[in-house]
């Protein structure tokens, strides 16, 4: 009998241990592989805005390349700006551009993961199957990382996140919805609410993204708005 409750103990402790799926996600995001290997992504982006009762429509066709050389922008469908000459020249299409990128998001959703992540709450975790593949889901609530003089102004902010795992750890999507109510001046107060939902995909041992789809409405001194963003990938030979 002296051995049945150190194992029991021992037991619990094991399934506790497995059972912190915020923890494996973190691990299983920090083992892809750095330098990734190399992709073309074709990055189809669609974007509808209304503010004050009118629309607007834009479409954006790229074709990029990322690999451990960096990233560079094949083809784009936006006409090129025109150079400033007093100042220096920006990088055109074909030509690497490392770091920060705007594509960087969708070709390395690690990167932007791992930090949402490092002050993640685990709110619950159970198991749920994505799309007919067995998964487990986690409910997190996410940081703001607003600075106090921000957050004098609030008188709401939420930011919650669910993340369905596979087998492998790794996402295979992602839920956030984010609420802010606040008042900047006496009378007046700003709304803002996003939902966005991304899926991802695997390639060559890589983590990217799929799709993605982000919803914006909102109020600010009276004046409503709201905007919907869609980003599709797909892998090119």
């Amino acid at each position: 009998m002296r051995l049945v409750f150190p194992l029991v103990g021992l037991c619990l402790g094991c399934a506790l241990l497995h059972a912190d799926g915020l923890a494996d996600l973190k691990s299983a995001l920090k083992g892809l592989p750095n330098p990734a290997p190399k992709v073309k992504v074709r990055v189809e982006e669609e974007s509808q805005e209304r503010e004050e009762g009118k629309d607007r429509l834009e479409r954006r066709s790229v074709l990029v390349e990322d690999g451990p050389e960096g990233l560079r922008v094949l083809e784009d469908s936006r006409p090129a700006k025109v150079p400033d000459k007093t100042k220096p020249a920006a990088k055109t299409p074909g030509s690497t551009k490392k770091g920060s990128s705007e594509f960087r998001e969708a070709l390395h959703p690690s990167d932007d993961l791992l930090e949402q992540l490092e002050k993640a709450r685990l709110l619950e975790e159970k198991p749920e199957a994505y799309e007919g593949r067995p998964a487990r889901r986690l409910k997190l609530a996410l940081d703001m990382d607003l600075d106090a003089a921000a957050r004098s102004h609030l008188k709401q902010a939420d930011h919650e996140a669910t993340v369905w795992i596979g087998a492998d750890d790794l996402p295979l999507a992602m839920t956030h919805r984010i609420e802010i109510r606040a008042r900047v001046l006496l009378f007046a107060s700003v709304w803002t609410r996003v939902d966005i939902t991304r899926r991802f995909q695997r390639a060559q041992g890589r983590l990217l993204l799929l799709n993605e789809q982000a919803d914006v409405q909102g109020s600010a001194l009276g004046k409503s708005f709201s905007s919907k963003e869609t980003t599709r990938c797909s892998l090119v030979p």
